[in-house]
């Protein structure tokens, strides 16, 4: 049986609800909000709203000024630029490591996993879920955790700071194509394959979110 899911909590609750109230100008960027401001704002107590701030602190979505409260910074184009370099400097050897350890138990969760998006493909947040925990099965295979840990933090601020790859700019088949792609190179041991499948896979990705910003895009991917 597969792990039961928690519900959400206050603090997951009250997170997505004041990142979408930056994202749609109702709490406006530049401005100075208290701790209590937002309390009332969103009728919640003082502590959710502090573990939420910290949670959006880590996104740079907000500033935290100790005894006045947050500023409002919203996310960047640099952002995403940021987090996909670090990505593609660590996804893409890990990868290749990973295919020289994964055991067969480890390639079949990972085909299960691919399966999951396949039949995910209309549920957004299932299909988002699986693609995570592909990438982790592969991190978690390459016996790194910490580094699993840390691209798994990085994912949360793209989360957190709404950005997602939608169906109108890349349909849920072509990631599962992407991904495929990847799997079948691990399932067959070759490591230089899997790894540049994963660096285009993540290149792809990060186009999508930036759209036609080219110099940032030309700073992605460093040599390695």
């Amino acid at each position: 049986m597969g792990a039961v899911q928690r519900p959400p909590s206050k603090t997951d609750e009250l997170t997505i609800k004041i990142r979408d109230a930056i994202r749609r100008g109702e709490l406006a960027r530049g401005a100075l909000y208290s701790a209590e401001e937002l309390g009332r704002r969103f009728g919640v107590s003082r502590t959710p709203v502090r573990e939420s701030l910290l949670r959006l602190a880590d996104a740079n979505l907000v500033r935290i000024e100790r005894n006045r409260g947050v500023w409002i910074v919203g996310s960047t184009p640099d952002d995403v630029q940021e987090i996909f370099t670090l990505r593609l400097l660590l996804e893409p050897p890990a990868t290749r490591r990973a295919a020289g350890l994964m055991t067969p138990s480890d390639v079949a969760a990972l085909m299960e996993t691919l399966e999951q998006m396949r039949r995910r493909r209309n549920d957004p947040e299932e299909f988002f879920a699986a693609d995570r925990r592909f990438h982790d099965l592969i991190l978690r295979a390459a016996k790194n955790s910490r580094l699993s840990n840390y691209v798994a933090s990085l994912r949360d601020i793209i989360s957190l700071q709404g950005t997602r790859t939608v169906p109108a700019a890349r349909t849920a088949d072509q990631i599962v194509v992407e991904h495929t792609a990847v799997a079948e190179a691990l399932a067959a041991g070759d490591g230089g394959a899997a790894a540049d499948r994963m660096r285009s896979h993540l290149l792809s990705t990060a186009a999508l979110l930036l759209g036609e910003d080219n110099d940032l895009l030309a700073g992605l991917d460093w040599p390695v």
